[in-house]
């Protein structure tokens, strides 16, 4: 019998407010969860400078409009 099989027979003997807040916990222990996978992915200074880099975009000829961006 495998965690969650043993999960739920615990839940199911709990009253139905109880229940509830077994899964307000799993919903929290699932957003500590990304927030743990997003602050892996964060990157250093350099990384973020090297990305930058390797990007080649030719913008001499761009010219920034106010009043048509702002028309967006």
């Amino acid at each position: 019998m495998g965690y969650a099989d043993l999960i739920a027979q615990e839940v199911n003997l709990l009253p139905v407010d109880k229940q509830a807040e077994v899964l307000d916990f799993i919903a929290f222990l699932k957003s500590r969860q990304v927030q743990h996978d997003v602050a892996k992915t964060i990157k250093t200074p350099d990384e973020i400078a090297a990305f930058f880099r390797s990007i080649d975009v030719d913008t001499r000829g761009y010219k920034f409009n106010r009043e048509e961006a702002n028309a967006r």
